[in-house]
């Protein structure tokens, strides 16, 4: 049977770390090893672990995180992975898979080339008791839409073994990134490697008031919230994404590599007529065509 690696980032994550915990326990495909990496919790988290730890057979990990964030603490678990790494998957802490999560990325994922599954979710909300799907993708994954969104969620996301030595090897040559997932995307993309979107939910997808990142909001609606946060916070997080590209970028496909800089040219262009004319033709694009919208809308602004 295929081992899968599962990798968790962990912080202040008592009040659901149980329920996660317990839909891992209960996948169909049985051969796995839990590596948790605690980022500093004040709560009982670690003490949640350990006893699912000595509930299960299969090995379950703690470690301790950096302390720079979840984005770098699932890069330091991915930066440590053995060269005999089976499969991959990351897991939030707060979420509850389905029981067919793992096993069907597995038999999705080819053995023969680099490859990374993503899938829908169930948006759930609990304190509303509202669950409804994310919404379908309009175009296949490329790099296109990697440099300007990403549709694979870190909780959704599995590697195979080939995969996870690709984005081992580049983590360790990288900056600092928003989001481990959305820039796991951007190089597999960028990369010329296969990305299978998987339009069949995945695991339940929590909504709270501590979520790092929310689920199902259009992009006006996020651009909102980050105003009120600080101006800017878009660009800051897709300009980290091109630093961390631009490191590896002997990894990227020429043609990827061309569209990187045809992006980074016109995201810092003066003009506003001249950024957004610049946007489109490098061909960049969102899924959602209300997105598109007010992507341009924020490139007038210099917000992208």
């Amino acid at each position: 049977m295929t081992k899968v690696y599962i990798l968790m980032g962990v912080y202040n994550g008592e009040a659901y770390l149980p329920a996660q915990l317990d839909s891992i326990a209960a996948q169909d495909h049985v051969d796995w090893r839990l590596t948790c990496s605690d980022d500093g919790s004040s709560d009982e988290s670690r003490t949640v672990i350990a006893d699912f730890a000595r509930s299960v057979s299969q090995q379950v990990v703690i470690r301790n995180g950096p302390r720079k964030g979840f984005s770098e603490n699932f890069l330091s678990m991915l930066r440590e992975l053995p060269d005999d790494t089976g499969h991959v998957a990351f897991a939030d802490q707060d979420d509850i898979w389905l029981p067919g999560k793992l096993a069907r990325a597995l038999e999705r994922l080819p053995s023969d080339r680099p490859a990374l599954y993503g899938a829908a979710t169930l948006v759930w909300t609990p304190a509303t008791g509202v669950i409804r799907n994310t919404p379908p993708i309009r175009r296949p994954p490329c790099f296109a839409n990697a440099l300007v969104e990403n549709v694979a969620t870190g909780n959704t996301m599995v590697l195979n073994p080939a995969a996870a030595r690709f984005l081992r090897d580049a983590s360790q040559r990288i900056g600092a990134v928003y989001s481990h997932d959305w820039w796991t995307y951007a190089l597999m993309t960028g990369a010329g490697h296969a990305v299978i979107y998987d339009d069949e939910p995945c695991m339940r997808y929590r909504q709270h008031a501590a979520n790092e990142i929310g689920a199902g909001e259009t992009f006006l609606k996020r651009q909102r919230r980050n105003w009120s946060v600080g101006r800017g916070l878009y660009r800051r997080k897709v300009g980290q994404n091109i630093d961390a590209l631009s490191a590896v970028s002997d990894l990227l496909t020429p043609e990827n590599l061309a569209m990187l800089a045809t992006f980074a040219d016109a995201r810092d262009r003066s003009g506003p007529v001249a950024r957004v004319v610049g946007l489109w033709r490098s061909g960049v694009f969102r899924q959602s065509r209300r997105d598109m919208v007010g992507f341009l809308g924020a490139g007038l602004s210099g917000l992208v």
